[in-house]
């Protein structure tokens, strides 16, 4: 990626400011796209290297100006919410609409009409689009998303499919597992019980039967990188995945062996009778195959690490804020 001009959206966010931070480490011109009133403390450091835009993604117009004033020769699409789009009724559908798909039609269309198309473009997709699919999920079943998150973020992927022959440059859908890492909100569940953990404060995991297949940001963003610097990138989708399910009670008893805490600090709820445990899984052999990638951190370490960087951040003196000036 040395001298590669590179446009992100999402930049501030969890996974797009770990994919900024390479970036720059490898050289590329980077340009941020990023919504007004979103957060900088991800990425204050590098504000410096970095071109910010403040765009709505919604605003047609302003993605064009910003998207022909980077020039980008890759583009990352990260910006996609999920919180609060993950019920069934027509609002969740409306607002899964609005932020999901107008933002990449959006994106897409102001990419397609550039002098110079990018080279590609690498969207962040999700294995909540498989849905009821069956497990291990595969790129060539059929999916079945149970929530308005994963039918829009479905939607997105099959348009882009239908769109794609028509495109001077390839796309490709990054379906992510569960990712978890440095910088992640502790609205997410792993992040909350590192920080009780440490914190010396009880907590309670509602459904510790549940398995999930978690893959950490490291790993995310090396995937997305070995897209991106491939001689001939195939369009599609690709399972971003390890292929392992652990329960929330063993991930659960690796921070506990992590942060060295008190284990009757976590209160682990008996899971509803006749209910059983819900599993998320993804194979990943699809993303080996074409691109040579394969995840290389494995969970405790990927858990150690992750209380060793909240030890650190959390005994670092407190910065002032850094003031960024619009224009």
């Amino acid at each position: 990626m040395q001298e590669r001009v590179c446009l992100l959206t999402g930049g501030g966010g969890f996974i797009g400011s770990h994919l900024a931070r390479r970036l720059i480490s490898r050289g590329a011109q980077v340009h941020l796209m990023i919504r007004h009133g979103t957060s900088l403390h991800r990425i204050g450091d590098l504000i410096d290297q970095v071109v910010v835009d403040y765009v709505d993604l919604r605003d047609e117009d302003g993605v064009r100006r910003a998207v022909h004033t980077a020039n980008p020769e890759f583009v990352f699409h990260l910006a996609t919410p999920s919180r609060g789009l993950g019920g069934h009724d027509v609002i969740s559908a409306r607002r899964s609409v609005d932020d999901i798909l107008v933002p990449l039609i959006s994106l897409i269309e102001a990419a397609g009409d550039m002098p110079r198309p990018p080279r590609a473009f690498i969207r962040a997709g999700t294995i909540a689009e498989y849905g009821a699919a069956p497990m291990p999920f595969r790129e060539n079943q059929l999916p079945q998303p149970k929530t308005a998150y994963g039918a829009a973020m479905l939607a997105g992927t099959q348009l882009l499919h239908t769109l794609q022959p028509g495109l001077a440059f390839p796309v490709v859908t990054t379906r992510l597992a569960l990712t978890y890492g440095a910088g992640q909100s502790e609205t997410f569940l792993i992040p909350k019980l590192v920080s009780a953990c440490l914190a010396g404060e009880p907590i309670r995991i509602e459904r510790p039967d549940d398995r999930r297949d978690l893959i950490h940001v490291d790993d995310v963003v090396d995937a997305m990188l070995a897209v991106g610097e491939t001689s001939a990138v195939e369009p599609g989708a690709i399972n971003v995945s390890t292929g392992i399910a652990p329960s929330m009670r063993e991930v659960a008893a690796e921070i506990v062996a992590s942060t060295r805490c008190d284990p009757a600090l976590i209160e682990q709820n008996r899971q509803t009778i006749g209910k059983s445990a819900n599993v998320l899984s993804a194979d990943p052999a699809r993303a080996r195959r074409m691109y040579a990638w394969a995840p290389r951190i494995g969970l405790q370490a990927g858990l150690s690490r992750l209380v060793q960087e909240h030890r650190r951040a959390t005994a670092q003196t407190v910065r002032p804020n850094v003031r960024i000036a619009n224009g």
